[in-house]
């Protein structure tokens, strides 16, 4: 089930993200917390689908989410999916580590010493957010009957054009980039070392490189393979490549933490049509 938003935080800040969650909710927005909606049974797989289905991430910002590998991996995670990130931060800590590089440039809220006396730029900001994403969840409880028409017309529509292509009609604009149209070549790949004292090892993997030429509205997906140095998949990420992120190297194609410096291979597909048509591979 699809919620509002996600809020990502420490053990030791339970508490504060049970307010958090109270005061959201109140509001309107459906929100998912893993102390309360997370089942019993392959937790890791709950928390990637919750961050992939609710539409912003509300980041709480402590001593304690910082250091935390679980939150690195979860804001990375959103990061590499384009979720809206709403930084909330209940002390001073200061920006630091891997989680400088995911939240640089994301919208902050400095609710320390009393959090509770932001609450109220909290709802405001994360509603403006998840509105920004479509709200497609609200619109179509708010209009149900219009969405149930549209819907049908829509089927409609798309099986007669189906039947059309079928039988020798009308064609369509879209045309596939065929393999050998564009070269993608890594250029940066490398890793963090962000470990601290007295807290979890943490190790963030980023790989950067050039795609020529650019192929634009074409519906590309840059799909990044992280292998540990066994050979082994260690993660996977998909990024449309009209969302790639400029960097000095041209675009980042993706990032993974891990707490372990045990990532070695990374191979890069950029995909069309679920056809490979540019691929490159590149080792630490």
């Amino acid at each position: 089930m699809a919620h509002d938003v996600y809020i990502c935080y420490d053990e030791k800040d339970v508490e504060t993200a049970k307010d958090v969650c109270e005061v959201l909710e109140n509001d309107g927005l459906e929100c998912w917390v893993k102390n309360r909606d997370a089942g019993v049974k392959d937790i890791v797989t709950e928390i990637m689908d919750a961050i992939k289905r609710n539409k912003v991430m509300v980041l709480l910002y402590s001593k304690n989410s910082k250091n935390s590998n679980y939150v690195n991996n979860e804001v990375n995670r959103a990061f590499s999916q384009k979720k809206p990130i709403l930084v909330f931060q209940i002390d001073d800590s200061k920006l630091e580590g891997s989680l400088e590089f995911f939240l640089r440039n994301k919208p902050w809220i400095k609710a320390y010493p009393n959090p509770e006396d932001k609450f109220d730029e909290l709802v405001e900001d994360t509603r403006k957010l998840v509105k920004s994403q479509g709200g497609i969840g609200h619109f179509i409880k708010e209009h149900k009957t219009p969405v149930i028409i549209g819907v049908i017309v829509a089927i409609l529509i798309v099986g007669a054009l189906g039947f059309m292509m079928s039988n020798g009609g009308p064609g369509t604009n879209a045309t596939q980039i065929s393999p050998g149209d564009v070269k993608l070549k890594i250029s940066d790949f490398h890793v963090d070392d962000v470990r601290k004292q007295n807290t979890d090892w943490n190790y963030s993997y980023y790989v950067g490189g050039t795609i020529s030429p650019a192929p634009e509205g074409s519906g590309c997906i840059i799909v990044v393979d992280f292998y540990d140095k066994t050979g082994e998949l260690v993660e996977t990420t998909e990024t449309p490549f009209e969302d790639a992120q400029k960097v000095s190297s041209g675009f980042l194609f993706g990032s993974a933490v891990s707490d372990k410096k045990n990532i070695g291979m990374v191979d890069v597909q950029l995909m069309d049509n679920n056809i490979v048509i540019a691929q490159d591979e590149a080792q630490i």
